[in-house]
């Protein structure tokens, strides 16, 4: 790797390395192989490609995926670690010998990310059970670092409303403390950021490169986004140690926090659109945290939670809105107790005629050390405390203990409410909803699945309960409109009888099932909010009498 590095200039090579992760990973149509050839032309001669091909072929494998999210963040930690700038930087790209040089670079960087995220991870002593366990870590995390940038009408949706309405019901300081901290208000953190998000579309004509000093340049939003820049960029000097310093523990937190890479000439590139994304649906939240602005972490992020637990219900209500003279079927924050007086609150019920749907809410944040550490059982036990119940004295019951509580006083008859169907009903589904999207990796729904399971305890046969349902917010977005062409009820039965041992996603079950996958709609909520935000974004940062090249 570092023999190969020498021959690459640091910083026209991190560009290439944002630019790679952005054509095969940043918003745009879902086109794996597409993307893979636009990189491979761009970077190899045709024999090199035939070669691969050939490779591939020989092994029998599809196409070949050369380039992915995860080997990316790889290389770039050690082009900002191992590289200098060379003479012509800026310009060095043009020799097809440094593309050649820069594939060879990103195939070793595939191999140190496979090493760093399995390890031995996926080696095959113990049952089923205990593989499983000691790989969900690893299949988390190569998720997240594999996967497509989000839609970006969903992400400026969302990222609007949680923070421009729900945030600030449950947490009346956060404008002000957002202000402290940032210098901006929210409007104006999500304007910028709105208008350099057109920078990570991957067919924009213009390309992901900007200039840092024009942009706005010439408009009265100048100064904001200077100010946006200031907390959100970094040099690629600081690389060198952001991305290296207690990795273990930290991972990509300080990537994270600073997701653009600006150069001493003003060159500027969003160095990775996931994190990106991420900056958009809960970047101000931790704005709050990290500049002190809050007096409570704690508090802040109990009033996220609950503001979460607002937004998902509101998408519920416009599915199942309450008519005059109709039955309301959607009933929010029931409460109840159960046989022993512990008293509990519903986020919603859903009545089905005799089906109903629990659903409780978490919108929670699993730390970074704990998902790699080499002891499994840390990370299980760290899901443990954010969704289930663990040993930890004075730790209350989240999210699956919570529906277990709920459900068994149900189905036990110690409790029910004749206005939610619950005492007439034959099938009880509980349903998770995250905030966290990548809830939906492979194993983790059947791992909580299980722990629901042993925390419901004894039950009489009758309502049949369903085995738990991880819905991300992804999935409960995508529902909303959605349900012109399915109910959620028929939904959720459906992917029980296809994947009752949870193993399958809810979210997978959907993308692969021809008769789901072309039933989805785009979620005309947050299509409608990101319209009115990037009509802000063209009114304030793009002129319309000095032209789109000026501005």
């Amino acid at each position: 790797m570092l023999d190969t590095l020498a021959n690459l200039s640091r910083d026209d090579t991190l560009f290439e390395c944002a630019r790679v992760n952005i054509i095969v990973t940043g918003a745009g149509a879902d086109d794996p192989l597409g993307r893979q050839q636009k990189l491979l032309n761009r970077l190899l001669k045709t024999q090199d490609i035939d070669q691969i091909n050939a490779f591939a072929r020989a092994y029998g494998a599809r196409p070949p995926i050369v380039f992915f999210r995860g080997q990316m963040l790889e290389l770039m930690r050690w082009v900002a670690r191992h590289c200098r700038n060379l003479s012509g930087d800026g310009t060095t790209y043009a020799d097809p010998n440094t593309r050649r040089n820069f594939v060879k670079a990103a195939l070793i960087a595939g191999m140190l990310w496979s090493y760093r995220i399995y390890g031995t991870r996926l080696k095959r002593d113990g049952n089923i059970e205990i593989r499983r366990n000691r790989a969900m870590g690893a299949f988390r995390k190569a998720m997240e670092e594999s996967n497509f940038t989000p839609n970006l009408a969903r992400i400026l949706g969302r990222g609007l409303l949680l923070f421009t309405e729900y945030l600030p019901r449950r947490y009346p300081a956060f404008d002000a403390e957002f202000g402290a901290a940032s210098n901006l208000t929210i409007d104006q953190f999500l304007t910028c950021a709105a208008a350099l998000g057109c920078y990570m579309i991957v067919d924009n004509p213009q390309g992901p490169l900007f200039v840092a000093h024009t942009v706005a340049a010439a408009t009265s939003y100048n100064a904001e986004f200077q100010s946006y820049l200031e907390r959100e960029a970094q040099v690629p000097n600081r690389l060198a140690t952001t991305l290296w310093d207690d990795f273990a523990k930290v991972g990509y937190k300080y990537l994270r926090q600073r997701t653009v890479m600006i150069t001493g000439d003003g060159r500027g590139i969003i160095l990775d659109p996931c994190f990106f994304c991420d900056r958009i649906t809960i970047g101000p939240l931790f704005h709050l945290v990290s500049n002190g602005a809050g007096k409570n972490a704690n508090e802040i992020f109990g009033a996220f939670g609950l503001a979460f637990e607002d937004y998902a219900r509101d998408i519920l209500r416009r599915i199942y809105p309450t008519r005059p003279g109709l039955v309301d079927r959607l009933h929010c924050n029931v409460e109840g107790k159960n046989a022993a007086s512990q008293a509990f609150e519903i986020d919603a019920v859903l009545d089905d005629a005799r089906k109903v749907i629990i659903f409780e809410m978490k919108a929670c944040f699993l730390r970074e050390d704990a998902i790699l550490d080499e002891r499994s059982e840390k990370f299980l036990d760290h899901v443990r405390e954010k969704y289930g119940a663990t040993a930890k004295k004075g730790e209350r019951g989240k999210g699956v203990a919570q529906l277990a509580r709920i459900i068994g006083a149900i189905a036990r008859r110690e409790w029910s409410d004749a206005s939610t169907g619950c005492a007439d009903a034959t099938t009880i589904y509980p349903v998770l909803v995250t905030h966290d999207s990548r809830m939906d990796t492979p194993a983790l729904g059947k791992f909580l699945t299980d722990e629901f399971t042993k925390l419901l305890g004894t039950v009489p046969a009758l309502p049949r309960i369903e085995p738990l349902i991880i819905m991300t917010v992804d999935d409960l977005e995508d529902i909303e409109v959605s349900t012109d062409n399915f109910s959620v009820a028929e939904l959720l039965g459906e992917y029980s009888h296809d994947c009752p041992d949870r193993m399958r996603s809810l979210h997978n079950f959907i993308k692969y099932s021809p008769n789901y996958q072309a039933k989805m709609l785009a979620n005309v909520t947050l299509t409608e909010k990101a319209t009115e935000l990037l009509a802000q974004v063209q009114g304030r940062l793009f002129s319309s009498d000095l032209g789109n090249s000026e501005a």
